[in-house]
């Protein structure tokens, strides 16, 4: 099995991977657009030329990053994909210098044995004004908020300077309307 950068042509299998897990409410529905759209995000497990695990690594402000579509083929789970998966995107955090890596999640336990710990949602408030408030399930969300810090508090850069209209996360633009 490989880890590998997912490529256009991945798309459909992915979407194969991610369809029952949305299904079944466990992952939020993503459409093949925004697929498309993310794809140099994602990482893709293959196996004899299969793809058989997905996730993908989104910088939400300079220090925090998120893990979102992490899904393992029906089948083929508990064979330590989804963990190599996440490895690899903590590997990738950490060439960018991000801080901070989170996931939104059902599975506590499985981000735990990746050095991930509980987190209270209040501490990723970029991740809540930027995609948590037009969610539909905003005001009944149940996800567990983990994360998992790769430099810590004091070594960290400052935050970078920004013009103060910037600086309100309240003034993100939703992505722009398909032609």
């Amino acid at each position: 099995m490989v880890i590998r950068p997912a490529v256009i042509g991945d798309v459909p299998e992915i979407m194969e991977i991610l369809q029952p897990y949305i299904e079944e409410d466990i992952l939020l529905p993503v459409s093949v657009y925004r697929l498309f759209e993310q794809i140099r995000y994602f990482v893709v497990a293959e196996r004899d030329g299969q793809v058989i695990g997905c996730g993908s690594l989104v910088i939400i402000w300079h220090d925090l990053a998120e893990v979102r579509s992490l899904a393992v083929r029906r089948g083929c789970q508990g064979g330590g994909i989804g963990g190599r998966i996440v490895d690899e995107l903590i590997v990738e955090a950490e060439e960018l210098g991000v801080a901070r890596v989170f996931a939104l999640t059902y599975e506590a336990s499985f981000f735990g044995r990746h050095g991930f710990e509980v987190v209270d949602r209040d501490t990723l408030p970029h991740k809540v004004w930027k995609d948590c408030t037009n969610c539909a399930r905003f005001t009944h969300c149940d996800e567990i908020a983990v994360a998992r810090t790769l430099i810590p508090e004091d070594q960290r850069k400052p935050e970078p300077a920004l013009p103060d209209m910037q600086q309100d996360p309240t003034l993100i633009m939703p992505s722009p309307a398909p032609r």
